[in-house]
């Protein structure tokens, strides 16, 4: 049966990373348009591995930087971000904060440049 309107857990985690994307696209134009996202629902056992080792919690995104014939790539993982949310709104929120730093990451930049109205100057 399918409901009209009825998105799925995953459709709307899979819309709130197209929207963020998008919204960094209005500013940032190509530059966000030639990165490639990428949803799991959890990181990978490496990952995994790393984070125990270091003793933090669970990755909730991460990026590899382009190469000659490869585009760059985030990864934003689901189950963590959901876990983590309070409500849809905070994943929404969660989302963008994830994508914003690790386009900062790559980009070698401070995350209130990517985005500077979802980090304004006063940080406070």
């Amino acid at each position: 049966m399918h409901l009209p309107g009825y998105r799925s857990r995953p459709e709307r985690f899979d819309d709130a990373v197209m929207a963020s994307a998008q919204r960094l696209a209005e500013r940032w134009g190509t530059a966000i348009e030639a990165i490639d996202f990428s949803i799991l629902p959890v990181p990978g056992d490496k990952l995994l591995d790393k984070a125990a080792a270091h003793g933090t919690r669970v990755p909730l995104s991460s990026s590899r930087p382009a190469k000659e014939r490869r585009p760059a790539r985030i990864t934003i993982y689901r189950l963590p971000i959901e876990r983590l949310a309070e409500s849809p709104v905070d994943i929404v929120d969660i989302v963008h904060q994830c994508i914003v730093q690790e386009v900062a990451n790559l980009w070698l930049r401070d995350p209130h440049e990517i985005d500077p109205e979802f980090y304004p100057d006063d940080r406070d």
